[in-house]
């Protein structure tokens, strides 16, 4: 079917400049491939705990296939607010919690909630392309910190560098463990980024949807240290393997809750009932608990063995402290292709699919990201095949 013709130039003029995610992009042409092995979407391999799953039975049986109050139904905020204070330290009451449907959507409402078109929004990079996409949507100026010369972590000084030189910016993002390197910091470190930003006048968007998946240390949220400029943003799809449930969690100063809060409403409504019930079992129930470190331990594994593979056939890597990224850098003899060639000549050649590191800034055109969020065979493969392509 076609569009009235009238029509076709009368869409919102920022659409103009997005072509969707590069990541699902090269996904799609990478599984064009027959026999590759998939090294690309941050998607966990293990299913979701039986006892979520269960959990979420129960709901459909007792008919919770109403309506949700918008914000999130009150067991799960709680439990969202216990989760918070028993591994980050945080305080946080259920009031300032909304329950999203997944982190991607609280990325958009808090960016549409706390911006004005012409605004200026920073991001520290790499980082996850919705970032970009929904500050083009929203009409801001996007100002980037590269980090590619500091091990993928942004430095106090650059960031107050940054600052001065965009004093009128109204929100910074950052992630961490970050996506697509792996890389963290420490509490010392956070406590660092998090001085320079209490002297500004601005919102701190801090993405911690991997905060829970930790190799090194124990994450530290900025929200421990500036609270009262800081939108923290998570979720259940990776620390419990729960991509397709679509649950994520804002947590603010209440101020701040009720005015994304608006975006929320008008946006989405609320999340599903019954899938909110599950979530509060995935939060509270001791064998799931158990199951996530398993998971955890097992990506620790994989990366355990994969990264120095990798580093042996030539590959820089930092070192990684969560999530489960690898953020290699193209080796000296490809490094002339960039990132996309090389990805697709890894494709087609050894049959195993990365993501270019360009869907991940403009500054890492010598950089791919692999996922080694599969099984260890699939890895070992993985390895041996990039070993043959290596040393052809």
């Amino acid at each position: 079917m076609e569009i009235k013709k009238s029509l076709e130039n009368k869409f919102n003029t920022s659409l103009a400049n997005l072509t969707g995610s590069p990541i699902r992009e090269f996904d799609r042409y990478a599984s064009s491939i027959e026999g590759i092995i998939k090294l690309t979407l941050g998607e966990p391999d293990f299913d979701t705990a039986e006892e979520v799953k269960e959990a979420a039975k129960r709901a459909l049986d007792n008919n919770r296939t109403h309506y949700s109050v918008n914000n999130g139904i009150a067991e799960l905020r709680t439990a969202w607010a216990k989760n918070l204070e028993k591994r980050y330290n945080l305080n946080y009451s259920p009031d300032e919690i909304i329950v999203t449907i997944g982190a991607s959507a609280a990325i958009e409402h808090t960016i549409s909630a706390v911006t004005n078109e012409g605004d200026t929004i920073i991001v520290v990079t790499p980082y996850f392309s919705a970032y970009e996409g929904v500050g083009i949507l929203n009409k801001c100026n996007i100002k980037f910190i590269d980090t590619v010369d500091n091990g993928f972590k942004v430095l106090p000084s650059d960031l107050e560098k940054a600052l001065e030189e965009n004093k009128d910016a109204k929100a910074i993002l950052i992630n961490y463990p970050n996506n697509p390197s792996g890389v963290s910091y420490t509490r010392e470190e956070v406590k660092a980024i998090a001085d320079v930003l209490g002297k500004y006048d601005i919102f701190v968007i801090s993405d911690e949807i991997y905060g829970d998946i930790t190799y090194n240390y124990k994450h530290t949220s900025l929200a421990e240290f500036i609270p009262e400029q800081t939108v923290l943003i998570s979720g259940l799809s990776k620390s419990h393997a729960m991509t397709g449930w679509r649950v994520g969690f804002i947590a603010a100063p209440l101020a701040m809750v009720r005015k994304i809060g608006v975006f929320h409403l008008f946006t989405v409504s609320g999340a599903a009932t019954f899938i909110q019930d599950a979530a509060v079992v995935a939060l509270n129930d001791e064998n799931v608990d158990k199951y996530n470190k398993h998971m955890i331990e097992t990506y620790r594994e994989r990366k355990d063995y994969m990264v120095p593979k990798l580093r042996e056939l030539g590959f820089e890597i930092p070192e990684i402290d969560g999530a489960f990224y690898i953020f290699a850098k193209i080796p000296a003899k490809y490094r002339d292709l960039g990132a996309m060639e090389f990805c697709k000549l890894l494709a087609k050649e050894a049959r195993v699919g990365v993501i270019p590191g360009t869907a991940f800034g403009s500054a890492y055109n010598d950089f791919f990201r692999i996922s080694y969020a599969t099984s260890i065979e699939n890895i070992k493969e993985a390895v041996e095949r990039i070993s043959q392509f290596m040393n052809k």
